[in-house]
């Protein structure tokens, strides 16, 4: 199902130019393009933008659909003899033979001819290279043909026609070209915001969005929850039996996986014939690990998963979780820190997704991973300057006014120190600096950041004795985002930045940094880091220091901790030890206590409550007094806690007049319901295993 946007077209200028070079060439020889792409990248779209350009050029132009049946030889022929015949009214004399009209006729005149759903064109190759090619060798004639893998393999090692081809994989939108996109469209700045930031540039995802928002129907739509039906609909449609639908859902929430981990979360192990027919869909790609999706089907799958059933979706995610944690050990590096990254992009709905420093519900992917180079340094420095405006960012170790010197220092000497999270053009958006603990580089963090000598302790003088390349402990001193453009907000690119720094971290390394901002050390304190002690800011204040230790197997004590907040109705994990983390709660359990909540018999009842030897009032206190705290308690938000008192104290209305009171639909307060039950869980959890 692709679609043509209302809007300009965008994001194809390479293709573009490619197409009307060739028309422009008057020693044009005939020639193929081979466009590519998931289902609503934009093939048809671009298809239909050549043909108009190749009309305005007056280039004829011929247009076949491979869904219409393009698999035999006369099939294909007909088809053009038609196209030549409805657009020119060209006509066959009844004695000439079909095969030699159609080569005379794209020998007359310079000819485009598009072809697109060319899915199929594999079963006319043969006929195609002894037959019809090769009679167009002294013609100008432009094959497009628009399919979702391309063309296959033996056109591109054709001796007598690679060279021939151009191929052309369409990529995702930029969040520059995504505003582009919106240019025009009379939604509201707020609105264009959200949709680039919970987008991933996928333009029929984009233009479903616009046009749902724009209809008539728009305040009873949640379009963030039909979008992904709609486009899960359409990549599923090349999924041929059920088996390898439920495969898909379940590879969604893995990095990769072969046949044999599949099995492991399917409750129906998956036919072997189902597993080689998906490694063949234009949006599994194969790997050494196994096979994976491409990031964007896979996000509209777990979302159109978690929608049409969460409670299954959240248990198959849990046990995603436990299987993950269970491989990390057992793999390479490099694999480990993708396994991270995809356990914190499951993880992402238990994060704050309102923050004053990250914002971790948007779908920004950084740019490729480049080491520090010197010609980084101005945009480093600006950052930085504008942080000491606005009195953000800050690292209160060093004194504001050593932060460029600082900077140049650590580029001079310990450039491995210095981590930036680039654009798609490799322009950098934010970055955090700091050095590697070892005896070079002690001097100088003792030189700008005084207060850290008391907080390492008797570390300390080891460190001022370790080799360089013993170092396993980089200590953060400076972090800044670009917060002067408009396409990003900082608590994007903040979230951003922790997110790639915590991955980077799960290879085997320490980090450490401090801080005196309580909402920074609630924020580090759900990612995981541990507090480390205190140290002495350069004005004097005093600060929590945080540790990330991924050094021996804390990893473990990190997924766990991961594993607590995202236990469900469906038991309790396999990978939980009966002795380890007693008074975990989980939603199913939440649920409960607040519908007892003005029951304290009942309350009693429940295990956990019963294993600390409270009573059922103690329990309603507690829950009454957090929600009754006007302050988030990360990660659970005000609007949640909002949502939890008129659910489950006040119950003077239905919820449907809830959902309408919070300007939601009944699917999205639902969503936001269970949310903060989750939240409550875990907040309520913490207090209990800290003795409250």
């Amino acid at each position: 199902m692709e679609k043509i946007a209302k809007h300009r077209i965008i994001g194809l200028d390479r293709e573009m130019m490619s197409f009307t070079d060739w028309l422009a060439d008057p020693r044009a020889q005939t020639s193929i393009f081979s466009i590519s792409g998931i289902g609503g990248i934009g093939k048809t779209t671009l298809l239909l933008q050549m043909a108009r350009t190749a009309r305005q050029s007056s280039v004829r132009s011929l247009w076949l659909d491979g869904q219409g049946g393009l698999t035999t030889s006369g099939a294909f022929l007909a088809s053009l003899e038609m196209s030549l015949a409805t657009e020119y009214g060209g006509t066959r004399a009844p004695e000439s033979a079909l095969l030699p009209y159609i080569v005379n006729e794209l020998q007359l005149q310079r000819t485009v001819l598009f072809i697109d759903n060319g899915e199929e064109i594999e079963k006319l190759e043969g006929w195609l290279f002894s037959r019809f090619l090769p009679e167009l060798k002294s013609a100008r004639v432009l094959i497009v043909c628009a399919s979702r893998n391309g063309l296959p393999l033996k056109w591109q090692t054709n001796p007598e026609w690679k060279s021939q081809i151009q191929r052309f994989p369409l990529r995702l939108f930029t969040r520059e070209e995504v505003y582009d996109y919106l240019d025009g469209s009379g939604l509201s700045a707020e609105w264009q915001r959200a949709i680039a930031e919970k987008t991933e540039g996928h333009p029929l995802s984009l233009a479903l969005i616009v046009d749902m928002l724009l209809s008539e129907s728009a305040e009873q739509r949640d379009v963030w929850r039909e979008v992904p039906a709609v486009l899960s609909a359409e990549f599923l449609r090349e999924a041929a039996s059920p088996g390898v639908y439920r495969a898909l859902t379940v590879l969604s929430l893995l990095p990769a996986a072969d046949e044999n981990m599949l099995n492991r979360l399917l409750d129906t192990p998956l036919e072997g014939a189902d597993y080689y027919h998906m490694r063949a869909l234009s949006f599994v790609r194969d790997t050494v690990d196994g096979i994976t999706l491409h990031q964007v089907v896979a996000r509209m799958l777990r979302d159109d998963f978690a929608r049409r059933n969460p409670a299954q979706f959240e248990a198959v995610r849990h046990q995603a979780f436990v299987l993950l944690a269970e491989r990390f050990h057992s793999v390479d590096q490099r694999m480990q820190m993708r396994l991270s990254a995809h356990i914190l992009e499951l993880y992402r709905e238990f994060l704050p997704s309102a923050h004053a420093y990250a914002n971790f519900s948007s779908s920004l992917k950084p740019g490729e991973q480049k080491p520090f180079r010197q010609e980084d340094m101005p945009y480093l420095q600006r950052f930085l300057q504008a942080s000491i405006r606005g009195s953000d960012w800050q690292s209160e170790l060093v004194d504001s006014a050593d932060y460029p010197v600082l900077l140049e220092e650590i580029a001079a000497h310990f450039p491995e120190g210095i981590f930036i999270v680039r654009d798609e053009k490799g322009t950098p958006l934010a970055f955090c600096a700091g050095v590697w603990l070892h005896a070079l580089s002690m001097p100088l963090l003792e030189r700008y950041a005084p207060g850290c000598r008391g907080m390492l302790g008797e570390e300390a003088s080891a460190l001022h004795r370790l080799p360089p390349e013993a170092a396993d402990t980089i200590f953060v001193l400076l972090s800044a985002v670009n917060s002067e453009q408009s396409l990003y907000r900082p608590e994007e690119l903040g979230a951003l930045l922790m997110q790639q720094w915590l991955v980077h971290m799960t290879g085997g390394l320490r980090g450490i940094l401090a801080a005196g901002d309580p909402q920074l050390n609630s924020l580090l304190s759900i990612l995981g880091f541990k507090a480390y002690g205190k140290a002495t800011g350069y004005a004097g204040i005093e600060l929590m220091t945080w540790e990330l230790d991924f050094r021996q197997t804390s990893f473990d004590e990190w997924i766990q901790r991961i594993i607590r907040q995202t236990e469900t109705a469906a038991g309790q994990p396999a990978y939980q030890r009966e002795d380890e983390y007693p008074l975990a709660i989980d939603r199913s359990v939440m649920k409960q206590m607040l519908e007892w909540l003005f029951d304290p018999d009942k309350l009693e009842e429940l295990p956990v409550v019963r294993r600390l030897g409270w009573d059922g009032m103690q329990v309603r206190d507690i829950i009454q007094g957090i929600l009754a705290d006007g302050r988030p308690m990360e990660p659970l938000t005000l609007l949640e806690k909002e949502i939890l008192i008129t659910s489950y104290l006040r119950k003077d209305r239905n919820k449907s007049q809830l959902a309408a009171s919070f300007h939601m639909s009944r699917a999205t307060f639902y969503r936001h319901m269970r949310l903060a039950e989750k939240h409550l869980a875990f907040v309520l959890s913490d207090l209990m295993r800290s003795g409250f």
